[in-house]
């Protein structure tokens, strides 16, 4: 087993491919983890529902190495580094594959910013749990309520007027901040799922 995927070597591809046989499946997402101390609990979270996920280290995979594994889906997590002053090592070229991807808190930051749409320094801080409303239930919250508690860590948010349509699509908001939106194949909420203070994050 493959402790961190860091680069499409045939050994490595060699591992996972034996490591699906194992596991009779033909898919395996891939997890850049970005910090976040949280980042073992979505792992976790993924693998209590059967889903193959390796974590992948985002200084040394490259949007070549991604093609080469053919994930079926990108999860990155959330950190403390900020997309303006001090943006993690990561190939924003990943991004562009096509491949849907989620990202969480910074990593919705980070695909936002790569696509053009403004990141900017919030004036609320949201640190904690607050109430995101949904405003959109396709895709992302499809079995979930209309008001949820999620937990916010975050001192930058997307800036996503409608008038200007900077987000195809805004899922739900909190008092502060865009809570969940897409652009094209790329998904982003700005709170934790994966912790239980956010109470349906599992949904």
């Amino acid at each position: 087993m493959l402790d961190t995927f860091k680069k499409a070597t045939p050994e490595a591809l060699a591992i996972i491919k034996e490591e699906m046989g194992v596991r009779r499946t033909e898919e395996v997402f891939l997890l850049f983890a970005l910090g976040c101390l949280f980042d073992h609990l979505i792992f976790q979270a993924l693998a209590k529902l059967g889903v193959f996920c390796l974590v992948a280290d985002p200084a040394s995979v490259t949007a070549q190495d991604v093609e080469m594994l053919k994930p079926i889906g990108i999860i990155l997590s959330g950190g403390p580094a900020s997309v303006h002053s001090e943006p993690p090592l990561f190939d924003s070229k990943i991004f562009d594959l096509g491949i849907p991807v989620l990202g969480i808190c910074l990593g919705f930051q980070m695909w936002a910013k790569h696509v053009g749409i403004p990141v900017s320094a919030a004036q609320e801080k949201e640190f904690g749990v607050h109430t995101m409303k949904v405003r959109s239930f396709e895709k992302l919250f499809r079995r979930c309520s209309a008001e949820m508690p999620v937990l916010q860590s975050h001192g930058n948010r997307i800036e996503a007027h409608e008038g200007k349509m900077w987000l195809q699509r805004v899922y739900g908001h909190t008092e502060n901040a865009v809570a969940a939106g897409s652009w094209r194949h790329l998904h982003g909420v700005q709170f934790h799922p994966e912790v239980s203070d956010t109470v349906e994050g599992q949904q």
